[in-house]
């Protein structure tokens, strides 16, 4: 048995761990700054980028590789807040669609530039040529995904 990991699951260790820290950086900062956890903000995200239709509920999961559970319960959670609003399918009502309010989409747009800072704060160690290798090597490995 080898002592030391093969080479392609220390780099699946590094990575995994290396978003993990990422992830808990951003999220105690969003949660000191804003009213938000980093999993709102992600979820508002989403569905500000669907626009004034919306997104049902399926197609938020499937943006924040969530379950349906999960998404139902933290759109329930932001719209006890009036950050989002859930409309029934008038069509199918079983589907329900959620959009941003204008308290959402404002505490929203507050959050894009703090995160915005914070990310670059993070990368800045980074020159851009590594950046840019960086962003290459992640699109090969997504690419067959």
């Amino acid at each position: 048995m080898e002592t030391q990991d093969p080479k392609y699951l220390q780099l699946w260790i590094r990575m995994l761990s290396t978003t993990k820290l990422i992830e808990q950086d951003l999220n105690q900062r969003m949660s000191k700054q804003t009213p938000l956890t980093l999993a709102q903000f992600d979820a508002l995200v989403a569905i500000d980028r669907a626009g004034a239709e919306g997104l049902t509920m399926t197609d938020l999961s499937r943006s924040l590789l969530v379950s349906n559970a999960n998404s139902t319960g933290m759109v329930g959670r932001l719209a006890e807040k009036g950050w989002v609003v859930k409309k029934t399918s008038r069509k199918d009502r079983r589907v329900q669609t959620v959009t941003l309010s204008s308290k959402g989409r404002d505490i929203l747009h507050e959050a894009i530039g703090y995160h915005k800072i914070w990310v670059d704060e993070i990368f800045d160690i980074l020159s851009e040529e590594e950046a840019d290798l960086a962003i290459r090597l992640m699109d090969k490995l997504r690419k067959d995904l």
